[in-house]
């Protein structure tokens, strides 16, 4: 039972050593990812300009996007560790395999072939990295480190695989930068393996119903102008993304006359700007009105993105782009928080799940605009047309979107409790309405029994007002609980039952959160939505096989 007061504002790293190991894999593969990934993209521009650059973008994300979902089921279906392990190994594979094919001289599209299976592999990795955590930590501290190890990860490995992938495709080739990655997911290889995990037992589901479920998502939102404007805004930045790699590329080359050394630099900048982004936009998500900050995050990206067109030197340029990305932050984060504070709770996975679609098809969707707009309008003119996109639709937007406001239900005083506790603090705004919007609050009366060692687990405690004490194995622990202090986390992560029993003193009031939404919440990442639905699931079916 850990209280309030146990958790450093600093994030430590897990106490696991095999959580440890788990994620400085993690990293190796994220590195993969995104050096391996542009340094394919500049030797297709350097064959066939952005036109061929944006195809080859698109024809590597394609089998990820349509096969990730039938694989991570398949590997549900053996232990978390063993299909992490191999997943490291796919990538170790297919990354070894597209730098000989890149040294050799292969065919344009036989190096594509190779890259596509690699970017499948990388992309299998993340749901395995982040089913498996919860089955390896110990506790909520372990899992809450390992999670935000994980984004730290995520927002180095973008910055520094680009940049290192310019470099040595400039002064080595390209087949160099997949080499490095093959040594280093053999890393990652080495580190998880050894790394034993229970089978988890999987039910299938119902197509029929599976299929009548998401498609309340596309129901829910048609009902409602706000939320369809708002899911439109927020597929700016996705297709945005999807085309500025293709765009700083060929920027670097045409108007900046630099070489490949610099052009990870001008592609990684709006990354850094997005993590960053991510966290300021932290303190403006918990204001009441969030819509003028959904607006306004449409106005800096679509300002920033215009203002590239005018700018011949590196540095503006870079500055420029790291705007753009605190843009995307300002609008991807406040706009998930307000779609949950005016969905109802009951369809919201639902409707989110249709806002990650929208994502995945907005990066397709901008890697094929991208090379179609400099053929249109020239390396310069090309930012253009996507941030006069972005205002246009803020702007049109804007008067839906604020309806949404008037709407959305503020759990002000569930948000600051959870708050209060420094690994629920960590976890990103829309994660927090989240939890306030499902949680319930209970008053028990002096003498009550709130949970009993042995009990199972079904929730997660947070005490607003009132003084409870903890008894283990009969023994009444020297102190006690009072406002701010949480209980409940250790059995619900662990699958356990309760370890201590916890009694009122005097009258209390407790706020109650769900053991799904605690899970979900606490294992999922900035941008993880997805990410936390496959690992409460993983956890469910963990518990009808123990069951």
């Amino acid at each position: 039972m850990a209280t309030h007061g146990s958790s450093g504002t600093r994030l430590p790293l897990p106490g696991d050593s095999r959580l440890r190991r788990v994620v400085a894999a993690y990293g190796l593969s994220r590195f993969t990812e995104f050096a391996g990934w542009l340094a394919i993209l500049l030797v297709a521009y350097g064959q066939g300009g952005p036109m061929l650059a944006g195809l080859s973008a698109f024809a590597m994300q394609l089998p990820a996007i349509v096969l990730v979902p039938v694989l991570a089921g398949l590997a549900d279906r053996m232990p978390r560790g063993t299909a992490l392990t191999q997943s490291h190994v796919a990538v170790t594979l297919t990354a070894a395999l597209t730098a000989l094919l890149l040294l050799l001289g292969a065919p344009l599209w036989l190096v594509l072939v190779g890259g596509a299976a690699t970017t499948l592999a990388v992309c299998l990795v993340r749901p395995m990295h982040f089913a498996t955590l919860p089955v390896l930590a110990r506790g909520p501290g372990d899992l809450v480190a390992a999670n935000g190890w994980s984004s730290f990860m995520d927002g180095v490995a973008i910055f520094i695989g680009f940049v290192l992938a310019g470099l040595l495709t400039d002064h080595v080739g390209a087949w160099s930068v997949l080499a490095l990655s093959a040594v280093l997911s053999l890393g990652g290889v080495l580190l998880s393996l050894g790394i034993r995990t229970p089978v988890v037992a999987v039910q299938d589901g119902d197509g029929v119903s599976e299929m009548r479920a998401a498609l309340e998502g596309f129901r829910v939102l048609r009902r409602s102008s706000g939320a369809m404007a708002l899911l439109l805004l927020m597929a700016c930045p996705s297709v945005m993304m999807g085309s500025n790699e293709t765009l700083a590329v060929t920027f670097n080359d045409e108007v900046l006359g630099l070489s490949e050394s610099t052009a990870g630099l001008v592609a990684g900048a709006f990354g850094v700007g997005i993590a960053v982004g991510g966290i300021a936009v932290a303190g403006l998500a918990r204001r009441r009105a969030l819509s003028p900050v959904v607006l306004a995050g449409a106005l800096v990206l679509g300002v920033a993105q215009v203002v590239v067109a005018g700018t011949a030197a590196l540095l503006p340029a870079v500055a420029l782009l790291f705007v753009v990305g605190v843009g995307m932050a300002l609008i991807v984060v406040s706009a998930r928080t307000l779609l949950q504070r005016s969905i109802d709770d009951d369809v919201l996975a639902r409707v989110l799940a249709v806002q990650e679609g929208v994502h995945l098809t907005g990066l397709t969707v901008g890697a094929l605009l991208g090379p179609l707009a400099i053929a249109a309008l020239g390396p310069r003119g090309a930012f253009v047309p996507f941030g006069m996109a972005v205002l246009a639709i803020g702007l049109l937007a804007s008067r839906a979107i604020r309806t949404l406001d008037v709407g959305a239900v503020v759990h002000e005083r569930e948000v600051d409790l959870l708050s209060r506790v420094p690994f629920l603090a960590a976890l990103p705004p829309y994660e927090l309405e989240r939890l306030a919007q499902g949680a319930r609050w209970d008053r028990v009366p002096a003498g009550t029994v709130v949970v009993g060692q042995g009990d199972p687990a079904d929730s997660y405690y947070l005490v607003a007002s009132g003084e409870l004490s903890v008894t283990t194995d009969g023994s009444v622990r020297g102190h006690t609980m009072g406002p701010g202090d949480g209980f409940g986390e250790i059995a619900l992560l662990n699958r356990t039952t309760r370890t201590a029993t916890i009694t009122a003193l005097v009258a209390c009031e407790l706020l109650v959160v769900s053991s799904d939404d605690f899970l979900a919440a606490v294992t999922s990442t900035s941008d993880g939505e997805g990410l936390a639905h496959e690992v409460s699931r993983a956890r469910l079916a963990l518990d009808e096989r123990v069951a």
